[in-house]
């Protein structure tokens, strides 16, 4: 998965992953922001899924909730609840790129890595 970590001209924390994963993105400055012991707590949880002491690990956000498992990582937006609206008797799909996201776990942590290197300088 490509990503790139940084901060904008205002300082604020900003990442930009590959299409398809744009949720993770938000998930990380909107969510996790600069949070080190969040951070930290769901690092410590991805190493209790990897000793096989836990199966799964949920965080909900004010957005987003955040799921682990043993090999994926997914953030899903809250709004997604009710994933179809109905007008006038039409189903519309809401646009949901920037809205959810999955990605392999290995992956996953390589982005917690980078973002508590720029978070902790």
């Amino acid at each position: 998965m490509d990503f790139t970590v940084g901060r904008d001209g205002f300082g604020r924390c900003f990442a930009e992953l590959s299409m398809g994963q744009e949720a993770f993105g938000r998930w990380l400055a909107d969510e996790l922001g600069e949070d080190a012991g969040q951070l930290q707590r769901i690092l410590d949880a991805i190493g209790q899924l990897r000793d096989r002491r836990i199966g799964e690990f949920a965080l909900d956000g004010r957005t987003f909730r955040l799921e682990l498992d043993r090999d994926e990582a997914r953030v899903r937006a809250h709004c997604l609840e009710n994933e179809t609206l109905d007008v006038d008797g039409e189903d519309l799909d809401f646009y949901d790129d920037e809205l959810e996201a999955g990605c392999g776990l290995d992956d996953f942590v390589d982005v917690l890595f980078a973002w508590q290197e720029l978070i902790t300088g």
